[in-house]
């Protein structure tokens, strides 16, 4: 057994290697912005058509998982961004800003209104913020019938009354929302639960009872001085803002804070005529505020003062109103297990005067409406204790989320918590399992491993135009203005297209049978019959194990696919008849085959192969390349006959080593140690498949080791080629590197195409292709033709013959070499299969007569 024959042999089985691809392939890995944002919105994907100019095609792909995208457009804290693969390389993707442009496109008549059929279920949400109006949005595309339970005269809940106007204009809200009435959701506003009617008789309404009601309640400080007028609750002032209510503010306000909210009050308090506005937060810097480091530029941009590293130590008053804040300095926000507990200086103080100090240092979620009887089971009477899984409460049927049910979130968090509880409701109204399948839902972390290109450019963010901080005094108007379609289109071009389907983008093969190679492992796992010609579409080039960052071997499976149709009887196809009835029948006949020995030397050391292309393609071409191989290497004999190439792609073992095994017997029968071959397939199988004994060369490292012809120097004359490199040649970098040097040597000019040497792509010949599918062929002739717009050169006779069939023009590199009449000749076309069997026959005989 030879030593490649026993490496195969322990190889993992066909199956092994299959289903590990099956398990590891990254081709359905989400990119990483997908993967990280909670509601795993396509931003690749509509970024692409933003930077194709398809905006209608974009805004239509968002809107496949988010009904809100001008909305979230706007106020979304995009954690995409953190994750995006641009970071490596400079600043993020301005995703939640291109989401934006995209929604300019978004026409109310393009709005997905289908439902699936009638449940006759019935499900009350409890509050119309971003993880209510959510889930509302999925129940009622379910078939449920849903109705919204709104205490607020408008809809949005904190989007409505928490993020100030500047920055989500009223209408869009209004407009966004207008989705869940179409859908037939029924929003009942300024309906309290528990006032306006009770948990209970929803209960027995109900189905099932979804409660979103958010953290609406401000936590407030219980220092001395605490009940002075003037001090007031952030989320209440927000509120007040936001609803037109009348907020009497001094001309010096203070904030205590130093999350998001806290930034809003103080922007909010600028605008309503507060001439100075300080913020004072107990983080150190602004790195370890909470608040978003966008807001806070924004912030400071309109004069807000940020006093970190302080807390509040008691607030000073003057008849029973606030005038100011004694602050003392905070050393330690949390203890050494991380967990909230500040630590003071209290001998380091200072005073800031203050006609107001609002409070924003955190939210309370306010669950009084629902009786303690119910046995609902809650965290110290305010949010409540859900199945993380599921997000149902310990009673049956009532489910909570959002701000409600857990620590605060951003709103597309509290909008994917919506949809978690939504997929539960009606799981849950059906009868079904409520836990299976649920592990990718909300944000988490892909299997998708990219490396950045190199050479990639530093492209940088386009940044979001703004008014003029002058014109934002005294009013709400929006400051972000959107980008214009020049910077979108322009920020859209900067994306990465993250993701690992470089094999499907390389491979036509793949491309036309599946999405990625996971799904086409699957579907042969599940049935290797399915459809028997897919194996022989591959072209066995291995182009796709180039570009897996795992290595997998597609083209080796395929062959094995092959193998195994063929032991069981099933292949070759009738397809293949010309190949293995004809083409390898006459390929080691007597007619079409010749061993011939040095003469003139009267030995031989080494044969000169040419394969079964190259004879087939110049006869001439041959006979002159051997006798310069005799002149320069004495002892050089010759072997014509075929090395069972074709044979060995079709799958059929046992003829592949009967056809080779003589090839060998004839060299031996020379006395010969070296093959020397001008095919770089033939190279490849051949040593592949050879015996210690046989050294195996390419024919053009040996030209250039022992020099070309005198003539044939510096004719070129600067003439401009590319090169076609063989797939086969992939992992000869010996070879690529002599074919250049010997075009050089011979004065002409190379013009690399796109793909070459180590990532050439194939030219569509090989893998007995052709006849199985043409159309694919000619398709990856076509490409590989289309990579350049000069003439071709090639050192494989089939891959010129694919250049020519692609619409190319191409010669051989012998041509250049041993023909020196080739440019008052022309460049020939191909030969057709009657010929190309005469040349064999006259190959045959013109080497008899060296």
């Amino acid at each position: 057994m030879l030593v490649q024959d026993l490496k195969k042999d322990l190889k993992k089985d066909l199956n092994e290697r299959m289903e590990e691809i099956a398990r590891d392939c990254m081709g359905d890995a989400p990119s990483y912005c997908v993967a990280t944002c909670p509601l795993h919105v396509d931003a690749r994907g509509y970024i692409k058509h933003i930077a194709e100019g398809n905006y209608k095609e974009s805004v239509k792909l968002i809107r496949e998982k988010l009904p809100f995208p001008a909305i979230m457009g706007r106020i979304c804290a995009h954690p995409c961004e953190e994750k995006c693969k641009r970071n490596e390389l400079n600043q993020p993707m301005a995703i939640a800003a291109l989401k934006r442009f995209a929604a300019q496109y978004d026409e109310e008549a393009d709005w997905d209104l289908t439902k699936e059929d009638a449940t006759g279920k019935k499900v009350a949400v409890i509050g119309l913020g971003p993880a209510g109006a959510l889930a509302a949005y999925d129940l009622a595309k379910k078939g449920h019938d849903v109705t919204v339970f709104e205490a607020l005269p408008v809809m949005g809940g904190m989007l409505r009354v928490g993020i100030p106007a500047y920055r989500l204009p009223r209408e869009i809200i209004d407009r966004e929302f207008s989705i869940l009435e179409k859908l037939g959701v029924n929003v009942r506003l300024n309906t309290r639960v528990g006032t306006d009617i009770t948990f209970e008789d929803l209960q027995k309404e109900f189905d099932a009872v979804l409660i979103t009601v958010g953290s609406h309640k401000s936590a407030m400080l219980n220092i001395p001085g605490s009940d002075l007028a003037g001090i007031l609750p952030g989320v209440d002032f927000l509120r007040d803002a936001s609803l037109g209510n009348k907020v009497e503010l001094g001309k010096r306000v203070v904030v205590i804070g130093g999350g998001n909210v806290a930034i809003d009050v103080a922007r909010t308090a600028w605008r309503l005529g507060a001439d100075e506005v300080e913020l004072v937060c107990l983080e150190r810097d602004y790195n370890e505020m909470p608040a978003h480091s966008w807001e806070i530029e924004d912030a400071e941009k309109e004069g807000v003062k940020i006093n970190c590293g302080w807390g509040p130590k008691e607030f000073l008053g003057d008849n029973g109103r606030v005038k100011g804040v004694s602050l003392k300095k905070c050393t330690a926000v949390f203890n050494s297990e991380g967990k909230f507990s500040p630590e003071y200086d209290e001998n380091t103080t200072r005073t800031i005067e203050a006609d107001n100090v609002i409070i924003a240092i955190g939210q309370i979620t306010d669950s009084s409406f629902i009786p303690e009887q119910l046995g609902i089971e809650r965290i110290r009477g305010s949010k409540f204790v859900v199945n993380p899984m599921t997000l149902e409460t310990n009673v049956k049927g009532v489910f909570a989320a959002g701000d409600a049910a857990g620590p605060p979130l951003l709103a597309v968090e509290a909008m994917a918590a919506g949809r978690k509880a939504a997929i539960s409701i009606d799981r849950f109204l059906k009868g079904q399992d409520m836990t299976i399948d649920r592990e990718y839902e909300g944000a988490y972390e892909t299997w998708l491993e990219t490396e950045i290109p190199e050479n990639t450019e530093r492209l940088p963010r386009v940044e979001m135009p703004t008014i003029p901080v002058e014109k934002r005094k005294g009013n709400f108007n929006e400051v972000e203005l959107g980008l214009t379609e020049e910077q979108a289109r322009r920020e859209a071009e900067r994306c990465l297209e993250c993701e690992c389907k470089l094999c499907v983008k390389e491979c036509e093969f793949l491309a036309d049978v599946c999405e990625y190679p996971k799904e086409l492992m699957k579907k042969l796992l599940e049935d290797p019959y399915t459809d028997i010609k897919l194996p022989y579409y591959c072209n066995l080039c291995k182009t796709c194990t180039v570009h897996c960052p795992k290595d997998f071997e597609i083209s080796e499976i395929m062959l094995d696919l092959r193998r195994k149709y063929v032991r069981e009887g099933k292949a070759p196809l009738p397809e293949h008849k010309p190949v293995y009835k004809f083409h390898q029948r006459f390929g080691v006949s007597s007619l079409f085959t010749l061993t011939y020995p040095d003469r003139k030397a009267g030995f031989t050391k080494r044969v000169f192969f040419p394969g079964c292309s190259f004879p087939s393609y110049s006869p001439e071409l041959v006979t002159k390349t051997l006798a310069y191989l005799q002149e320069k290497l004495p002892g050089t004999g010759f072997v014509l006959r075929c090395c069972g190439a074709p044979t060995y792609a079709l799958g059929q073992e046992k003829r592949f080593r009967e056809i080779f095994d003589s090839l060998l017997a004839e060299i031996q029968k020379l006395g010969a140690e070296e093959i020397i071959c001008a095919c770089p397939d033939c190279t490849h199988n051949i040593e592949h498949h050879a015996p210690s004994w046989l050294k195996v060369s390419s024919l053009y490292v040996v030209l250039d080791e022992i020099g070309i012809p005198q003539e044939a120097k510096d004719r070129g004359r600067g003439r401009v080629f590319s090169i076609h490199d063989s797939c086969s040649s992939r992992d000869y970098s010996d070879i690529q590197e002599s074919v250049r040097n010997l075009i050089t040597e011979m004065g002409y000019k190379i013009q690399e195409m796109k793909n070459i040497k180590g990532k050439t792509r194939c030219c569509g010949f090989g893998g007995m292709v052709v006849p199985i599918n043409p159309e694919l062929s000619l398709r990856n002739m076509k490409r590989r033709v289309s990579e350049t717009d000069k003439d071709i050169i090639t050192y494989c006779a089939a891959c010129r013959e694919s250049m020519i069939m692609g619409g190319g023009q191409a010669l051989h590199i012998l041509d250049l070499i041993f023909n020196d009449k080739w440019q008052e000749i022309g460049i020939p076309g191909n030969t057709g299969t009657l010929k190309s069997w005469l040349n064999r026959w006259r190959t045959k005989s013109m080497v008899r007569k060296l």
